[in-house]
């Protein structure tokens, strides 16, 4: 019997197919679904294959262009693959996620799977669409959620409106959370109850790191070496939480996790992946001002720059004061990573201290390595003292 209050769509239909505890189809249920538009309506495939190649900014289909065969639930050894347009000599190869993660090394099966296919002489594209961006990892070619698909259709509505078959998979689509963000969206809905405990956690994670030995920075570029280390106690302010290790911010370092770039006038590194662990420098400006212009003006200051914009490893430089239009100049470089991927991998209260405590320190050492900073304190902080 059809539940009353839900649109008569063919694909909603197709959702409400019995499933088990264990297994809900609805990934198979959109791929079998947007295959079988792509493979009855050719215009349709065409044009998807032309917003492909925009998307990855490079062209991706056969020129001539030749229509491919769109095949689903393809197995090999070692994997089933979602969705295929195989175009002969070359093939698009379709991953297709809505809720869960991939599988560790799912992608490189695909990738070895495909090289080793003779037939396809011309190689292969790997794409990967899932629900939300923060799923995507493992470096497909080109990685989009079923909101750009959503959007890609709803286009396609707009030329051809009395396509109802295509307007039943985009209001699947919808009714699944997986169409554009509402203001209250699915994901915010099944993020409020695990998020509520993040910042307390994240603060007892912070409080511990800062019991560690970080003596050793001030040591080499602290302004007041006998002050405590660290220098504040754990707090969260202006957007970030952890802690100050050295005493007055000439310069300061930071240490800790940024949940809201408001203040400091940045934006995280992915709003997707959500706060970013950050080591910022820090500059007191009323304190200093006297001083600002000879210490960012400086050759060390330039050479510090310079160095980490060529190299910052692993880590993102952000060079806040000098090439953004409204810096924060009381925050002028920053070191940073996603949070997910500092604490990947982790499972223990203790592991999770000693990754932000081996990353606080790596990010530290990196900011240190060429000697740049320690040269300037040691140059200024006696004219500091002397004023």
């Amino acid at each position: 019997m059809e539940e009353k209050g839900l649109p008569d769509s063919l694909f909603s239909a197709l959702r409400k197919y019995p499933k088990s505890k264990e297994l809900d189809p609805i990934e198979n249920f959109i791929t079998e679904g947007f295959a079988w538009l792509l493979r009855n309506k050719e215009r349709l495939a065409r044009e998807f294959i032309d917003y492909l190649s925009l998307k990855s900014q490079k062209h991706l289909s056969p020129k001539p262009y030749i229509s491919p065969e769109w095949r689903t639930q393809c197995t090999f050894p070692g994997g089933q693959i979602d969705m295929l347009a195989d175009f002969g000599d070359s093939v698009f190869i379709f991953e297709h996620k809505v809720w869960s993660n991939l599988s560790p090394g799912q992608l490189d099966k695909y990738r070895e799977y495909a090289s080793r296919n003779l037939k396809w002489s011309e190689g292969y594209t790997l794409i990967l669409i899932t629900g939300l961006a923060r799923q995507h990892e493992q470096k497909p070619d080109l990685a989009l959620t079923w909101s750009d698909i959503y959007i890609f259709l709803k286009h396609w509505l707009e030329k051809q409106p009395d396509d109802t078959l295509v307007r039943d998979f985009i209001d699947m689509l919808a009714e699944e959370n997986l169409g554009p963000a509402a203001p209250v969206s699915y994901e915010s809905i099944v993020s409020y109850l695990p998020a509520q405990s993040l910042q307390r956690n994240l603060k007892n994670i912070s409080l511990r790191a800062a019991e560690a030995d970080w003596r050793w920075v001030s040591d080499k570029i602290g302004f007041n070496k006998e002050a405590p280390i660290p220098c504040t106690p754990v707090k969260c302010q202006w957007g970030r939480l952890g802690f100050d290790i050295l005493e007055g911010w000439f310069p300061g370092i930071f240490i800790g996790t940024l949940l809201d770039g408001y203040d400091h006038r940045v934006k995280l590194l992915n709003s997707h992946f959500g706060p970013d662990f950050c080591m910022i420098l820090c500059f007191e400006r009323n304190k200093w001002h006297h001083l600002e212009d000879e210490f960012f003006h400086s050759d060390e200051y330039s050479k510090l720059r310079s160095r980490l914009k060529q190299n910052s490893g692993a880590w993102d430089f952000h060079d806040h004061r000098f090439e953004v239009a409204k810096p924060n100049c009381w925050h002028p470089l920053y070191l940073r990573k996603s949070l997910v991927e500092v604490l990947r991998g982790t499972i223990t209260f203790e592991e999770q201290v000693d990754r932000f405590i081996s990353q606080g320190h790596e990010a530290i050492e990196l900011l240190l390595a060429g000697g740049e900073l320690e040269a300037l304190t040691n140059r200024l902080h006696p004219i500091a003292n002397n004023c």
